[in-house]
């Protein structure tokens, strides 16, 4: 069986080279496409969702069997029939499912990054619905898991980090983060610094002059590198 820490190692020069093809909207590209097989216990299948997060709206079942997957993106982490995992499939023409019920035979990525991140544009719109505003200075972990849609997941921005280094799936020092990566920073000891990468070598977070903020990496002092929200 897949370990959680095997389904969630990225094959990170797949995701530089694509970080640019992002804006490019819904888009997914079909070269590469792979199959799996969907199995859940309940053997009625498993919810198809228009984003790569259970917040997203379900838009059919794809139901027990074999399955096309034509790219595949990180989100929401989903613990399943196969473990917990951080990927996303999107089924061609249809939406995305969680990879925890899909039998893909690998202990990692088995298609193309997908050229869009419905759960990292919601959680960038979120930063810059906020532009300027002072309300989560001292709270920038917070501000990070709200822009997700979640709260009160980790201490701080340190412990958020620590936690990637200790699944090993921290990107250290890399200044290419893809769009929705967590960018951080060893600043304010012991809490550290967390911001949402823009995948275009920007990011939003907190303390930009002293408020909400766009700035271009690494911009503040002491930036540890980047991973994937595990929320």
């Amino acid at each position: 069986m897949r370990t959680a820490l095997m389904r969630i190692t990225a094959r990170v020069a797949v995701t530089t080279l694509l970080a640019g093809a992002a804006a490019l909207g819904t888009g997914t590209l079909t070269a590469g496409a792979a199959t799996g097989t969907v199995v859940t216990d309940s053997a009625q299948g498993v919810a198809i969702r228009s984003g790569n997060a259970t917040s997203f709206g379900t838009v059919g079942t794809q139901p027990n069997g074999p399955v096309e997957i034509d790219c595949q993106i990180y989100g929401e982490p989903v613990t399943g029939k196969y473990g917990r995992s951080l990927v996303w499939d999107h089924i061609p023409g249809k939406g995305f499912i969680t990879d925890s019920y899909v039998n893909t035979g690998s202990s990692g990525l088995i298609a193309p990054l997908c050229t869009s991140n419905p759960r990292a544009d919601k959680a960038i719109a979120w930063y810059a619905a906020r532009n300027g505003s002072t309300a989560f200075q001292g709270y920038c972990e917070m501000a990070a898991e709200n822009s997700y849609g979640k709260t009160a997941i980790w201490a701080s921005a340190k412990a958020d980090w620590n936690d990637a280094v200790a699944r090993g799936v921290a990107h250290r020092g890399d200044l290419n983060p893809p769009k929705g990566a967590l960018v951080f920073w060893d600043l304010a000891a012991p809490y550290g610094h967390v911001g949402v990468a823009r995948g275009d070598g920007y990011f939003w977070a907190t303390s930009v002059n002293g408020k909400i903020g766009l700035a271009k990496l690494p911009y503040f002092n002491s930036y540890l590198g980047w991973a994937w929200p595990n929320f």
